[in-house]
């Protein structure tokens, strides 16, 4: 697969719950990072790190949560997809960059727009 192909796959094995899809897209010690100050920000070393401290409690923090690709831009492995996300209140564009590796990712930085969601929570 192409590394912008890994990607699609991922957004997809998230969309439908399937967790086994999206670790099996993920290197061992793949690194993942969020800004902001939110119970799913932080830095996350591994699948399961990851799918623990923050997307198991996504659709929890914003019900309905949603992601649907605006665009996707990939060179030499470096995957960017600008997103929106929507949920119950929630509206917002976002920005992952992913750098992908033998098929997998390596690194997953999340640029959210946390005010955005910050104030969704708010109103769950």
């Amino acid at each position: 697969m192409t590394p912008k192909e890994v990607v699609l796959k991922s957004y997809e094995a998230f969309a439908a719950g399937d967790m086994a899809t999206l670790a099996s897209l993920c290197a061992e010690d793949m690194v993942v990072k969020m800004g902001g100050t939110m119970p799913v920000s932080g830095s996350y070393t591994g699948f399961a790190a990851w799918a623990e401290g923050q997307l198991s409690k996504m659709h929890s923090l914003f019900p309905n949560f949603n992601l649907e690709i605006v665009n996707m831009y990939e060179d030499s492995g470096n995957v960017f997809t600008i997103l929106k996300m929507t949920g119950d209140n929630l509206e917002a564009l976002s920005c992952h960059y992913a750098v992908i590796k033998n098929e997998k990712y390596s690194e997953f930085f999340i640029f959210d727009d946390t005010q955005k969601m910050a104030q969704a929570m708010k109103t769950v």
